[in-house]
C-alpha cells in the first residue's frame, strides 16, 4: 500500500496518495481567540440552563412551571447544537476518498464518522458553489459557531452534494483540481 506523506495545499488541507485511493482531509479547528468564545458561550448557556431546570422544579405554580419547561425545552435543542458545533471545532475534519470508480466523504468527529459513496460515473458538475457575498445568510455560513459553508459540490444523480465547510476561495479550487485530478485518475471502474 505504498503511501505518501500527505502534502497540505491550504491551512486546513492535507491530500494523501498511494496506488489505491486519494485521501484528503480538511479539518476544522479554529484559532484559540474563537475557540475560547465558543467556552464561552457554552458556559454561559449551561447556566442559562440550570437556572431554567431549577425554576421549573422549584415552581408551585403552573402556568410558570410549563413556562419554564418550554424555556428549558428550547434551551436544551440549541445546548445540543453548541455542544455539536465546539466538538465539530475540536476534533472534527471531512475525509474524502478517491478510489477505483468511486467518492467517500465522511464528516468525522476524530476518526469516527459515516461514510456516504458516490459513484464517478453519476458526478457532474464538480466545482466552486456560488455565493453572494452581501448576503447576510452567508455572512452567516462563514461564521464560526456554526458547521456550515460549505465551498465545493457536485450533482450526483439529481442531488446536490456539498462539503469543503468554511474553506477560503484559493485553498477550494485548489481542492477541485485534486478531485478533478483523482476522478480522472481512478474514474475507471
Amino acid at each position: 500500500m505504498n503511501q505518501s506523506a500527505p502534502k497540505f495545499i491550504g491551512k486546513r488541507i492535507s491530500v494523501q496518495r498511494s496506488k489505491e485511493d486519494i485521501v484528503i482531509t480538511i479539518t476544522q479547528q479554529i484559532q484559540r481567540w474563537q475557540e475560547a468564545l465558543l467556552i464561552g458561550w457554552l458556559m454561559a448557556w449551561t447556566f442559562c440552563g440550570v437556572v431554567f431546570i431549577k425554576y421549573a422544579i422549584q415552581t408551585t405554580v403552573m402556568s410558570d412551571r410549563v413556562f419554564f419547561i418550554i424555556c428549558s425545552s428550547l434551551w436544551l435543542y440549541f445546548f445540543v447544537k453548541i455542544v455539536k458545533v465546539f466538538m465539530w471545532r475540536k476534533g472534527g475534519r471531512e475525509i474524502i476518498r478517491l478510489s477505483k470508480g468511486k467518492v467517500e466523504i465522511i464528516n468525522a468527529y476524530w476518526k469516527r464518522g459515516l461514510p456516504e459513496t458516490f459513484m464517478m460515473r453519476n458526478i457532474f458538475k464538480l466545482g466552486l458553489i456560488k455565493r453572494d457575498p452581501g448576503n447576510f445568510l452567508a455572512f452567516l455560513d462563514d461564521s464560526f459557531w456554526i458547521i456550515g459553508g460549505e465551498r465545493v459540490g457536485f450533482s450526483h444523480s439529481g442531488t446536490k452534494i456539498r462539503f469543503g465547510k468554511q474553506l477560503e476561495l484559493k485553498d477550494a479550487e485548489l481542492l477541485v483540481r485534486v478531485i478533478e485530478s483523482g476522478m480522472r485518475e481512478f474514474g475507471k471502474e
